[in-house]
């Protein structure tokens, strides 16, 4: 069976974005506000068309209203580690919850191989991957299983912010 693009299968779907904002800062010249509406138009350009929902994951001096008057809701995590796992439960609440529709997944994040098992059990739960992370982010490496057999889409994080295309596919 041929694979379906997003305009088929996905296209009408609610769109969860999971964003780590001290790994993926906003780029200097933007604003929350402009994030937003550029990663709901890179989306939409890509054939994304349903709800999008952004959550933002921070430290605990990030403040509430920069991102609540973009319509983003902030989740305020002390360490990295935090923000893993705070990611990692939002993740597999939003799984559970919408365990009986399609819907789009994109996760934001320096070091997407942090969630490689558990992208591809979304994945395997009919879920579909979209990461984004940002350009100085380390390569692939050869013993992670994160790969185009689970990841849709992939942006570079200040492409993504600004409204861009998602990377090339070799193929």
């Amino acid at each position: 069976m041929a694979s379906l693009s997003p305009s088929n299968k996905y296209a009408e779907a609610k769109t969860c974005v999971f964003w780590d904002i001290e790994d993926c800062p906003i780029p200097d010249g933007l604003n929350p506000e402009m994030v937003a509406k550029n990663i709901k138009s890179a989306l939409v350009k890509k054939g994304y068309l349903g709800e999008v929902t952004i959550w933002a994951y921070g430290d605990k001096y990030q403040t509430q209203d920069y991102y609540q008057s973009a319509g983003i809701k902030l989740l305020c995590e002390g360490s990295k580690y935090e923000r893993f796992r705070k990611m990692h439960l939002e993740l597999y609440k939003w799984r559970l919850t919408h365990a009986h529709e399609l819907t789009n997944m994109m996760v934001i994040t320096g070091n997407n191989f942090e969630f490689a098992s558990s992208l591809q059990r979304h994945k395997e739960s009919d879920q579909n991957i979209l990461t984004a992370k940002p350009e100085d982010a380390p390569g692939r490496c050869g013993g992670c299983s994160l790969s185009e057999a689970v990841v849709t889409d992939e942006w570079i994080w200040e492409s993504l912010a600004a409204g861009g295309d998602p990377i090339a596919r070799a193929l």
